[in-house]
């Protein structure tokens, strides 16, 4: 079966690569191992994994507002469409099919995936909806995210929510996991009986109105303690010098426990600052701090378990500690974070 995937691929995230590769296992499972998939993505040339019968070809519409682009999205639109009349399946996955709710300089994409799916129903396609999260505060939008899941093969989402707001526009859908969750689906039982026996989240904090002093409790003594921040959702305040201080206080509470810091980059976006958490976590290295500066090393953290406590804020930080078998605190920023905990703790 030929498969092309339609998702948030090549910006840098390690949460959104480990997704595409779960999700290519989970589909040759529902459908043929030997199935070839096509991937839309913003950096086509630079995949940090590399998968089987999986190849790759850039997304359109890039910087269509660039001059300089016009050839470079007149080929991507052909490369397009070609694309869409191989596929056998048309699978989009998109953890939040609108940004209204982050804190990002990203447009609103609802009308590009009305464009992209409209083109696959042109030419007869059956589109796949795979995990989608979708938080819709403006109710004019409803319209069209009616027309983008009208007639859809199949339709399944990641929570209860998306899946209220989906019928609001007459669109049944089914709940799914997020896919890293197969991660290490194979555990061996007495590593799957030490989790049981200990827990792997240590403690739940609002990011919001977290204070040096609740981490005063913890044994960080000779621990190397994994921090995975993201910016912009630390403290109560918008001003980015009072998150910095706090984020400072927190890194100092740590180490008056004798923990050490190490710092792990779950995103190395090139073009959204507030995404980027190398160049936001980077602002407190020290002489005895470290960061990691890709994302393989990051992964390789995880799969490895050289973790011994993650603070965990990142989504995927959060369900890869958890499928590893790794300690973690948790400082719950949004929704989606409150909903995944509450899987993991269940």
């Amino acid at each position: 079966m030929n498969i092309s995937i339609f998702a948030s691929i090549g910006a840098q995230n390690l949460w959104d690569e480990l997704i595409l590769k779960n999700e290519i296992q989970l589909l040759r499972q529902e459908f043929w191992e030997d199935s070839v998939f096509k991937v839309a993505s913003y950096d086509a040339h630079n995949p940090i994994f590399q998968i089987q019968n999986t190849s790759y070809f850039e997304y359109f519409p890039l910087g269509i507002k660039q001059i300089k682009n016009i050839f470079r999205n007149i080929r991507n639109f052909f490369k397009f469409l070609s694309v869409i009349i191989w596929s056998d399946r048309v699978v989009i996955w998109w953890w939040g099919i609108i940004y209204d709710s982050e804190i990002q300089s990203v447009w609103n994409p609802l009308k590009q995936w009305l464009f992209r799916v409209r083109v696959a129903r042109f030419f007869r396609k059956k589109i796949y909806f795979y995990g989608v999260w979708i938080d819709i505060k403006n109710p004019d939008n409803f319209k069209i995210l009616g027309k983008i899941f009208k007639n859809a093969w199949k339709v399944t989402v990641r929570d209860k929510k998306s899946q209220d707001q989906l019928l609001k526009v007459w669109v049944k859908s089914e709940i799914v996991d997020d896919p890293v969750m197969s991660e290490n689906m194979q555990p061996h039982l007495s590593l799957r009986k030490e989790r049981i026996e200990r827990g792997t989240i240590l403690w739940t904090y609002s990011s919001k109105t977290i204070k040096p002093k609740d981490l005063e409790s913890y044994d960080f003594q000779w621990k190397k303690i994994w921090l995975a921040l993201r910016s912009g959702y630390i403290g109560t305040s918008w001003d980015s010098r009072i998150e910095k201080l706090l984020v400072e206080e927190l890194c100092q509470a740590i180490e008056k426990k004798w923990g050490k810091i190490i710092f792990l980059p779950h995103s190395l976006h090139n073009t959204d600052f507030r995404a980027n958490d190398y160049e936001f976590m980077k602002q407190f290295l020290n002489y005895d701090r470290e960061i990691y500066a890709s994302l393989a090393e990051v992964y390789t953290a995880y799969n490895h378990r050289m973790l011994d406590i993650v603070i965990s804020m990142r989504l995927h930080s959060i369900i890869l500690s958890y499928v590893y078998w790794i300690d973690q605190i948790v400082l719950s920023y949004s929704q989606k974070t409150d909903e995944v905990i509450k899987k993991l703790k269940n």
